[in-house]
């Protein structure tokens, strides 16, 4: 369960938010369950697109570039397992978060760090309703600069 003043991880049996002290109110336990494994398990077709697409032009970079798609797909996995691991934790500190959506503004000049980022966005929007749509649209636009650096750099090259 999360605060939804500061968005931090708080026991099930706490009254108050361990980080920000905000009062906890549960209207039903059963709503909460639900929406927590939904918002575990729930993708987006947005998201299934997006995967799809990257893998697939990871392979199509993969061909030209050899070992370099292996970095592009390590990133691609990293930037998924990352916020999945992370919110899994007792303590969220939510500027970290922000750190990571943030910094996608600027990592898709080195791409494989863009991507990782990029991805590490999308999920930390299915996990943040009120951020969702902002944190998309931020990790969309460094994905898509990520993959044109990477291939303006390839058609440099050819």
């Amino acid at each position: 369960m999360f605060c939804k003043n500061c968005n931090n991880k708080i026991k099930e049996e706490s009254k108050f938010c361990s980080s920000c002290g905000t009062e906890v109110k549960i209207i039903s336990e059963s709503n909460v369950e639900v929406k927590e494994k939904l918002s575990d398990k729930t993708k987006t077709p947005l998201d299934q697109i997006v995967s799809f697409i990257s893998i697939i032009i990871g392979f199509i970079i993969g061909k030209y570039l050899g070992l370099v798609v292996f970095i592009f797909l390590f990133a691609f996995i990293i930037g998924q397992w990352f916020p999945k691991w992370y919110l899994k934790r007792e303590h969220i500190n939510i500027n970290l978060v922000k750190w990571v959506v943030w910094s996608n503004v600027l990592t898709w000049l080195l791409p494989p760090l863009g991507i990782m980022t990029g991805f590490a966005a999308l999920e930390f929007g299915n996990h943040f309703p009120g951020e969702s749509k902002k944190y998309k649209i931020i990790a969309i636009i460094g994905i898509t600069a990520s993959f044109i650096n990477s291939l303006s750099g390839i058609l440099m090259h050819i």
